[in-house]
C-alpha cells in the first residue's frame, strides 16, 4: 500500500514556518547536564556490523543524522509533514514556539549524544531534530489514544516495522529530547492528567520482551537502552549503573558443557516464568529435591529477537563495556547450545518458547550473536564454575547414567525394582540352602 499522503501546499508552508529561526530565548528547566554524559548513540563497529547487516539497518524510517537523507527511507519522509500538521493542530502557538526554542537552545547538547560530527548546518539540523521528534511524540500520541484513522497504526506490518526500526542503535533521538518535547506539549497547567512519555513508550513497544516498568523511574538515554533497561528489571527495579554489584565477578565463564552434555552428567533444566530474564540459577540436590537443576527464565525467540539483542549488545559494546549484562547472558545461553539437540532439550523444558518453527534456526542464531563481541567480567562466572565442576564428577555421571538406563519412566523403575528384590530374594534362598547343607 502506498503510504504516500502529501499535505496541502498552504499547509506545508504553514509547517515551514516553525523553522525559522526564533529570535527570543526561553529558559527551559533540565536537570541533566547532558553534555557531560558523553556519547550514546553510536554507530555499529563495522567488525560487529558486517557479521548481519540488516540487524542494524532501518528499513522504513530514518530516525536522527546517520541515514537521514537515504533514499530507500524517502517514502516515510513524506509522513513526516502530515504527523507536524497533525500535531501543531492539538497544541497552541505559544507552545510550538516553546518546543522550537528547546530543540534550538540544546542544538550543541544534542550534537554531542553523537559520537560522530555531522558538518550539518545549525538550521537544517534542528528541523531535522524537530520533524523526528514530532513524529515519534505524536505517533506514540495517536497510539495512545486508539486513532483507528491513521493507517501507520493500522497495517500491522508497518507498525511492526516502524515499532523496531525506533529500537536500532543507529535510528535513535536523545530520550530527554523527546521526554521534553511531550511534556511541553501535553503536560503542564491547564492540561489533562496525561501520562507520562515514558508510560507512552511502554505501551508502544510493549509486549515481547518488554513486560512491565519498573515501580522506580529510569533514567535512559533512548530507545535502545530503554529496551536493554527492561531487560535489567528485577523484582519491581531495574539499576542501569556501569558499577552494578551483580557483575563483580573475577573472569568470563569460558567453555561450559552444552545442555546436552549437561543433561547426561545428572544436571535437570527447569524452565522458570521470571521478569528477570538474566537470573539464572543453579540449585544443588536437597532434601526434596533428587536432582541439581539449572532454572532458566523462559525465553521467547522471534522473528525480531535477533535484532533486538544484536542492537542492545551494539549498545554495550560502545557504552557499557564494562557492564555487557546482556551480551553476558547470550554468551550463557550460546555456551549450552552448540547443536540443534540442545534447542531440543531447552525448548522440551520450556526454556525457550520457538517461534520460529525451525530448532536449528535458533541454534544457528544463539551460534552467531556473539561473534566479534568484547565480554566484560560475567556474572555468571561462579554459576558455570559449579556447572563445571559438576560435570567433570565421574560419580555424577554414573548416577545419570543408572536413572536413564533402570529409572527414566515409572514402568522401568517398578520393573527395576522388582529385579533387585528378586535378586536378593534368590541370593538369600542361596545363602539359606548353603547353611542347611553345612
Amino acid at each position: 500500500m502506498n503510504l504516500e499522503m502529501s499535505a496541502s501546499i498552504e499547509d506545508q508552508n504553514n509547517i515551514r514556518e516553525w523553522h525559522i529561526d526564533i529570535e527570543e530565548h526561553i529558559d527551559i528547566e533540565d536537570t541533566l547536564e547532558w553534555t557531560n554524559q558523553g556519547y550514546c548513540i553510536f554507530r555499529v563497529p563495522q567488525s560487529i556490523r558486517k557479521v548481519n547487516e540488516e540487524a542494524y539497518t532501518p528499513k522504513l524510517i530514518s530516525i536522527g543524522p546517520f541515514h537521514h537523507g537515504k533514499e530507500e527511507l524517502a517514502e516515510m519522509e513524506k509522513q513526516k509533514p502530515r504527523y507536524m500538521e497533525s500535531f501543531l493542530k492539538r497544541i497552541t502557538m505559544i507552545k510550538m514556539e516553546e518546543i522550537s526554542a528547546f530543540v534550538k537552545n540544546k542544538e550543541q547538547c544534542i550534537r554531542n549524544c553523537y559520537a560522530e560530527t555531522f558538518m550539518v548546518p545549525r538550521d537544517e539540523f534542528v528541523k531535522m531534530i524537530l520533524d523526528d521528534a514530532i513524529f515519534i511524540v505524536e505517533l506514540f500520541w495517536r497510539h495512545h489514544k486508539g486513532d483507528t484513522s491513521d493507517l501507520l497504526q493500522n497495517i500491522p506490518v508497518v507498525h511492526n516495522a516502524l515499532k523496531f526500526d525506533f529500537q536500532l542503535l543507529e535510528n535513535q533521538l536523545p530520550y530527554f529530547v523527546l521526554e521534553k518535547v511531550y511534556k511541553l506539549a501535553f503536560v503542564g497547567p491547564g492540561i489533562a492528567d496525561n501520562p507520562s512519555f515514558m508510560d507512552l513508550s511502554y505501551k508502544f513497544f510493549g509486549g515481547y520482551l518488554f513486560k512491565s516498568l519498573p515501580r522506580s523511574p529510569m533514567e535512559v538515554k533512548h530507545f535502545t537502552d530503554l529496551r536493554r533497561s527492561v531487560l535489567l528489571i528485577k523484582e519491581g527495579c531495574f539499576s542501569n549503573s556501569r558499577s552494578d554489584s551483580r557483575v563483580n565477578s573475577n573472569v568470563n565463564i569460558g567453555s561450559l558443557p552444552c545442555a546436552v552434555k549437561l543433561r547426561e552428567s545428572g544436571v535437570k533444566f527447569i524452565g522458570i516464568e521470571r521478569k528477570d530474564l538474566l537470573d539464572i540459577r543453579f540449585r544443588k540436590r536437597s532434601f526434596f529435591n533428587i536432582h541439581d537443576q539449572l532454572q532458566i527464565p523462559c525465553l521467547e525467540v522471534r522473528d525480531e529477537t535477533e535484532c533486538l539483542f544484536r542492537n542492545i549488545m551494539a549498545l554495550e559494546q560502545c557504552y557499557y563495556s564494562f557492564d555487557t549484562r546482556i551480551c553476558n547472558y547470550v554468551d550463557m545461553i550460546d555456551c549450552l547450545i552448540n547443536t540443534e539437540r540442545d534447542v531440543d532439550l531447552l525448548v522440551g523444558k520450556g526454556i525457550i518458547s520457538n517461534h520460529l518453527g525451525d530448532n536449528a534456526s535458533v541454534a544457528n542464531m544463539f551460534n552467531k550473536l556473539c561473534s566479534q563481541i568484547c565480554l566484560s567480567n560475567s556474572c555468571y562466572y561462579n554459576l558455570c564454575e559449579e556447572l563445571k565442576a559438576h560435570y567433570n564428577n565421574r560419580w555424577n555421571k554414573t548416577k545419570a547414567k543408572l536413572r536413564s538406563v533402570y529409572f527414566s519412566n515409572v514402568w522401568r523403575g517398578t520393573a527395576t525394582i522388582a529385579a533387585i528384590i528378586i535378586l536378593l530374594l534368590t541370593i538369600l534362598q542361596t545363602i539359606c540352602s548353603i547353611m542347611q547343607v553345612i
